[in-house]
This record gives structure tokens, sequence and C-alpha cells, in this order.
């Protein structure tokens, strides 16, 4: 079947190894076209791929571009060059740093702007998430530690742990990934918790959170939970939602896994919270500063985890 004439034309921008290809597959009569004219493969620092300046033969299939699939790293140096642009998706789940670069001396960009929010990302948060429960419960960290040091050891730590349906988690943030998440800490027993700025009505309630909490119920929620996962964007009103003394209120010590944006507590309030023990530990896939400064004294405290 021949392609429709005035079809729209699909650029991707390809970070994720396979994408073009898949929707070549998927959507074989579309006009689908790679930008990635410099690169097909991702080497070295993933990082560095994704924020790699656009090369001037890449922004010229990008501008013939009606729909764009690329990351928001790279929607930010192109923004305001896509004449013909009509939808931009994102292959991530934000558009926090498109928005916060955004100059007021010029326009807005014309197009729509759709982020993920697949089943697919929130299965991987739920593994991503389940696995730093249970390296931290069972303290793999250590125990590679000690194989480094040739040091064989077996104590209480390393064989008396909880199992996931010993503990309960409480979600900062209710949206599809948190429930996805949920979904999986269920299947193996755990309790879930789930706080929202606002109140769920009895339609918006999931039957995979045990417990509802929301607004200034925060530091009740806190006293109650032994892992607060963050799963929440960068809003006004999030930012800066667990700093000050808020964590004093964690009564269990719990693990912060922060799998949302970094800027929901300072590296100062987190360093407080960890040193005077209010958490017992971070998990942190995002930080108030991102790259994370060389000088950052989270790169080697004892109490954050990778």
């Amino acid at each position: 079947m021949s392609r429709r004439k005035n079809a729209a034309v699909i650029v991707v921008y390809q970070t994720v190894p396979g994408l073009f290809e898949a929707l070549k597959e998927a959507l074989p009569d579309a006009d689908i076209r790679n930008a990635s004219l410099e690169t097909s493969e991702i080497t070295g620092d993933a990082s560095e791929h994704l924020r790699r300046k656009v090369t001037a033969s890449e922004l010229s299939v990008m501008q013939e571009a009606d729909i764009l699939v690329l990351y928001s790293f790279t929607l930010m140096q192109v923004t305001q060059d896509l004449p013909k642009l009509k939808w931009a998706q994102l292959c991530d789940t934000g558009p926090g740093h498109i928005l916060r670069t955004l100059r007021k001396d010029k326009p807005a960009p014309s197009y729509v702007m759709t982020r993920n929010v697949s089943k697919g990302i929130g299965r991987l948060m739920a593994e991503h998430v389940i696995g730093q429960v249970i390296c931290h419960e069972r303290s793999w960290h250590l125990l590679r530690e000690n194989q480094l040091r040739r040091k064989y050891e077996q104590r209480n730590k390393f064989t008396l742990y909880r199992s996931l349906s010993q503990i309960t988690v409480g979600f900062l943030g209710l949206g599809p990934m948190a429930l996805e998440m949920a979904a999986s800490l269920k299947h193996f027993g755990s309790r879930v918790h789930g706080f929202s700025k606002r109140p769920k009505g009895p339609a918006e309630r999931s039957p995979l959170i045990d417990k509802f909490w929301h607004g200034d119920q925060l530091p009740s929620l806190l006293g109650e939970i032994d892992y607060i996962v963050a799963v929440l964007p960068s809003t006004p009103e999030t930012k800066g939602l667990l700093g000050k003394d808020v964590l004093k209120h964690a009564k269990r010590s719990p693990v912060l896994i922060n799998v949302g944006r970094g800027d929901l507590i300072s590296e100062g309030d987190l360093l407080k919270a960890l040193d005077v023990g209010w958490i017992s530990h971070a998990m942190l896939d995002v930080f108030e500063k991102e790259p994370l400064p060389g000088e950052s004294a989270l790169w080697e405290h004892p109490k954050r985890e990778l």
C-alpha cells in the first residue's frame, strides 16, 4: 500500500535503541524518518548521549516533522526552530525541563506536547523500586563490599531481614506510575499507603491503596510507613514538600526512594534528615541539582545507597 498524499511526517530522534525500527514495523505505511543521523547506538555515558548537542543536519530533518518523538532534553534545544511541528511526543515522563526553560520574551510553542505515561514505563519503575527495597532489606550492597574486600561474614543483617509482606510503603503521588508500583508491591503482600495534595473521591480511590492521605495529613502518613516512595512532578506545590523539618514526623526512620523530581527536598534538608536519623537511608534517582555536583556530600554519604 502506498503512503497517502500529504500524510503526516513522523520524525524520531532515536536515543532509545530500536525505537525507530519498532515504529517502522508498527506503522509500515507511515512516513517515518530518523533524525539521529550522527549515531545509531548509545555508547559510554547514556546521560551524556541524551544531552548531546543536536547537529545542523539532524535539525534539518526535525524541521520537516509534523510529529516528533524524542526526549525533553533534545526538545529543549530545538523547541523554537520547528515551524511545521504539530505534536511532540516525549519519551520521558515529564516536560518540566522544557517548561522551566521557556523564555518569556518568546511565544510559547504552538504544538501539542505529550509525555510517556504508558504502563510499560510504570512497570520498569516498579522493577526499580522493588529492586531497591530488596537490596536494602537484604543488605546486598554490604555483601558486595565484603566480596571486594575478600571478607566472609554471616551476621544477622544478612540472614534476618524483612520480607516485602512485612513492610508498609507510602507513595507520594498517586498517578498511573505509582499505581503500577503499588500493584507489584501488593502482589508480594506489602501494605500500601498513598498521599495526594487533595482528597480522592470514592470513584478515584484505587483498591491497590490500603489507606489514603492528603494535604496537611503528610506528617501523620510519615509516622506509619517504612518506605517513602516519591513519584511527584516538579510543581510549586511539590517543591520542598519534604523540606525543613517535615521528616521529623517519620517515626520509623523510613527509607526515602525518590523517582520523581529532585526539588522535592533540598540537598541541605536531605543531609540533615539523614544525619539526625529522621530517615535511615536515601535511594535517589533524582537530585536538587543535576547532574549531581562532584563536591556534593551525597556522593560518599554512608546512608545514601545507589
